[in-house]
């Protein structure tokens, strides 16, 4: 991929970079795509890299920042409740669906749950940023579908302290602060320490867009809500003004001495639970959030034996929703409803690399995980007291006959994992490049998965590098995915007996969705300062989670919960299927006037596809369905300007017709989606050198000041009453100013 491999600088002295020529960029090294360090060029992989200039030049603040500029992919931020925002990339939506390394460590969640990502991914540290697409299951395991995000964090050279502070401050109640601390204590002997903290008290959206009816905070005022199912005036206080704010931080420290490693690293993040709804339905307050931590501890050894290294690895990750997070919709009758979840994991691996000569390589290894957990529970009348045993009542079950409520059900789940992989890559002649790895995978609970992958690199000339590849993944179901509870209880006779009209209960027998992935790549070098690439690809996915009858489905309840009758029972099943095709075209390209220096790159993504019903194509019984979450048309075209002591970066993102959930037209052989507008997003990053020490910078977003929507789930433009929103609506133009200090 050209976009990957023309910003892969980051081995290269910053100082030295305005003189270096395209080609000469290229000469990195990446180790996400083989779990051994290679050559991106030569990789079996389509990676792309992005530096610590890159990151300093742009200004990104955060994961989330980066994520913005990357080809193929799509972001609709502030549109879920409690998960911020979601990521589609090349047509496969979810951030659940792809992991996040640290050093090759994964720091996402244990269980696999959908996390945001925001600040509570660290980039200030970070020396480069690879970003393998497509999926990666053959050497990684469950959950790398559509990708792989490998943080990998500076090491400094030199022997005294080095240290980095910056102070962001902003429009709108932001604000974001990093530290990165680094000593070498001897050749072999290297300390890390870095933190960031941030909180945005975020625009008032029902102030900037008074326009909007769904809006409207009036009931915020009165104490009742006018939602699509009634007025409801709750008995718990609401404050009278609309508050989003977001909080978030990381903290990491690493060790490196000799052989020897040991990492550690904790993120939390605090979210409203009310983005997807409007307020009518909704309560948007500050004590109305959702807060969750993961903390992920690794040792490591790694010893070379003449040609064999061995690395052995043991990681500790933990998952804690805290039990403070709770939402209040339409759902809850606008009261608190607590929830709660925790999965701690336990891992073990082991790895060989062999390395039989110059042109053929083995890697090889094990890996048993050990895991522990309590998937999400249903709605709760009140927070769990974790000192205590686990135990709470279903939110408004709490009656004359039952003061304390219907004791709510909660799922205590143990299970284990063992994979074992194993990879040759072998280079016949110098053109010629191939690579044969697969995985095998037996899961306690959901059963064994296998998953190889194939890739054939040929150099047809100095100038011109040919990548076919195919792969497969799979995405384990989540606890939560598999023990998936909520719905409502009433009580006819003040407690005696209980009642459901609706509940969603769990499927136990949840299988994983499995992914399939060919794709070719060309990349073509015009001169040492301009390269072209084009990428094609074909996904398909099966045992797509819907949500289906269980009476139709999975025959496990027959209407009855705990003995209380209810009246109808649905469950998540593996049912539909997905066809994902695309491309894009990459252009980068590096020149001066005068004394201007320009990194330039531009990328068109195209995407399509259809969602299937039913396992198999014979039982469909519906037509074809388009992809939501997409828009087929994407551009990217940014620079890298510098010039002396000044930076500048600016990013135009260029989206096109967006598609949502609702259905739009059905007379055709396929269902088509309805459509929200594309829009055109401008961000601008302005950097100062004041001296080697200092810098001040300036980041803009929405810098045209656009009022352009993002895609979320359950949208639909023609219904009159909704708790949701026609489009979600996206932060105005924001000013962000900062300080930099290096010593």
């Amino acid at each position: 991929m050209v976009f990957a491999a023309v910003n892969a600088i980051s081995q290269v002295d910053s100082s030295k970079l305005t003189n270096l020529s395209l080609k000469d960029l290229l000469n990195v090294n990446i180790t996400t795509a083989s779990k051994i360090s290679q050559s991106v060029e030569l990789a079996s992989a389509v990676v792309t890299v992005i530096t610590k200039e890159q990151i300093r030049s742009r200004g990104y603040q955060s994961l989330l920042d980066v994520m913005y500029d990357l080809p193929d992919v799509k972001v609709d931020d502030k549109m879920y409740s409690g998960m911020r925002n979601s990521f589609t990339v090349r047509g496969t939506q979810g951030s659940e669906k792809f992991m996040i390394l640290l050093d090759g460590v994964n720091i996402s969640s244990p269980s696999g749950e959908a996390m945001p990502i925001m600040q509570n991914y660290p980039v200030h540290l970070a020396e480069q940023i690879e970003i393998l697409y497509g999926p990666a299951s053959a050497l990684y395991g469950a959950n790398a579908v559509s990708g792989i995000i490998n943080i990998i964090t500076r090491k400094t050279s030199r022997k005294d302290l080095v240290m980095e502070a910056s102070q962001t401050t902003g429009s709108y109640g932001y604000t974001n602060t990093t530290l990165f601390i680094s000593k070498k204590f001897s050749e072999n002997t290297n300390l890390v320490i870095s933190g960031q903290y941030y909180y945005d008290r975020s625009p008032d959206y029902s102030q900037l867009y008074k326009k909007d009816s769904l809006l409207d905070i009036s009931s915020y005022r009165t104490g009742t809500f006018n939602t699509i199912y009634g007025p409801v005036t709750p008995a718990a206080t609401v404050s009278p003004r609309y508050e989003a704010p977001m909080e978030a931080y990381n903290l990491y420290a690493s060790l490196h001495a000799g052989d020897f490693s040991f990492s550690f690293f904790r993120n939390y993040f605090r979210l409203p639970t009310a983005f997807e709804n409007n307020p009518s339905n909704s309560v948007y307050n500050k004590n109305v959030y959702m807060g969750q931590d993961i903390t992920v501890a690794n040792a490591s050894y790694k010893k070379l034996f003449n040609k064999i290294t061995s690395t052995t690895s043991l990681t500790s990750s933990k998952y804690n929703m805290d039990p403070k997070s709770n939402y209040r919709n339409l759902y809850t009758a606008i009261e608190p409803a607590y929830k709660y979840s925790t999965c701690s994991m336990i891992k073990m691996e082991q790895q060989i690399d062999y390395s039989a000569s110059d042109k053929l390589t083995f890697t090889g290894g094990a890996g048993y995980e050990s895991y522990e957990a309590i998937p999400q529970s249903a709605d709760l009348e009140s927070p769990i007291d974790v000192n205590d045993y686990i135990h709470g009542s279903y939110l408004g079950t709490d009656a004359y006959y039952r003061p304390e409520g219907l004791a709510a059900q909660f799922y205590f789940i143990k299970y284990h994992n063992t994979g074992l992989y194993f990879q040759s890559q072998y280079s016949p002649s110098a053109k010629i490049h191939l690579t044969l790895g697969t995985r095998y995978d037996i899961n306690s609970r959901y059963g064994a998965s296998f998953n190889p992958r194939v890739g054939l690199v040929y150099q047809a000339s100095p100038a011109t590098t040919v990548k076919l590849l195919y792969g497969s993944a799979f995405r384990a179901p989540t606890p939560s995915d598999s023990y998936a509870q909520y719905g409502s209880f009433d009580t006819p006779d003040s407690g005696r007996s209980y009642h459901s009209y609706f509940l969603h209960l769990p499927n136990p027998g949840l299988k994983p969705v499995k992914s399939y992935n060919a794709e070719v790549n060309i990349q073509h070098h015009f001169n040492d300062n301009f390269i072209v690439a084009v990428d094609a690809y074909y996904t398909m996915l099966s045992g797509l989670s819907v949500v289906a009858d269980d009476n139709q489905s999975t025959h496990l309840y027959n209407n009855m919960f705990n003995g209380i009758p209810v009246d109808y029972i649905e469950v998540f099943a593996n049912s539909d299927r997905q066809k994902n095709i695309g491309g894009s075209i990459q252009l980068n390209w590096k020149h001066s006037f005068k004394n201007i220096h320009f990194n330039s790159y531009a990328s068109l993504s195209y995407v399509n596809g259809v969602k299937e019903s039913g396992p198999k194509e014979r039982l469909e019984k519906i037509k074809d369905l388009q992809l939501d979450f997409i828009a087929p048309y994407m551009v990217h075209l940014g620079t890298d300007l510098k010039t002396g002591k000044f930076t500048c970066s600016p990013r135009l993102i260029l989206m096109g017709k967006q598609n949502l959930g609702g259905i739009g037209d059905t007379t055709g052989n396929i269902i088509k989606r309805q459509t929200l507008p594309g829009y055109a997003l401008l961000n601008i990053s302005l950097r100062y050198n004041i001296s080697r020490h200092l810098s001040i910078f300036t980041n803009i977003t929405n810098a045209l000041n656009q009022h352009y929507r993002a895609v979320g789930f359950n949208m639909d433009l023609t219904k009159k009453d909704t708790p949701y929103y026609y489009g979600q609506h996206q932060d105005p133009i924001r000013f962000m100013g900062g300080i930099n200090f290096t010593y």
